[in-house]
């Protein structure tokens, strides 16, 4: 379930933020190569954006309004959600996340999608997670 909730997380992280602060492209929309240091720069500043109150931790509250945040933009955008990643916008973080663990989770999530192992993510392992999520994420919504 965890997995579940934050590949589809990173992949389409900048996407509620970049009609307003245009920093942080979502990751499938990338062209080119995708380093560890970038993919991990563009992590610590969704947690810096996401953690309203500043204190270092992520609450349940701050999840829930990032998630809000990202599937509206997405409906407003076009862009169907495959399967169940409709229900994205339903579904509800379970607990308070420090900036410790968001950053190693998103350690992890590189480790897992770079799958050749040479600290970079180009396109076919872009295209990979996203292959994983379902088919039709970038297909207008009908």
């Amino acid at each position: 379930m965890l997995k579940f909730y934050l590949l589809p997380m990173v992949l389409l992280s900048g996407f509620a933020i970049a009609a307003d602060e245009s920093i942080d492209e979502p990751l499938m929309f990338i062209k080119g190569d995708i380093t560890k240091a970038q993919f991990m720069e563009r992590a610590e500043q969704r947690f810096t954006r996401q953690d309203s109150d500043k204190d270092g931790t992520l609450s349940i509250a701050e999840r829930e309004a990032a998630m809000a945040k990202m599937h509206e933009a997405m409906q407003q955008s076009g862009k169907a959600m495959p399967g169940k990643m409709e229900n994205m916008g339903n579904m509800k973080p379970m607990q308070d996340t420090t900036r410790e663990q968001f950053m190693a989770h998103h350690e992890a999530l590189f480790t897992q999608m770079d799958k050749n192992g040479d600290g970079v993510l180009d396109e076919v392992e872009r295209t990979s997670a996203r292959g994983r999520l379902g088919q039709g994420m970038m297909a207008p919504a009908q």
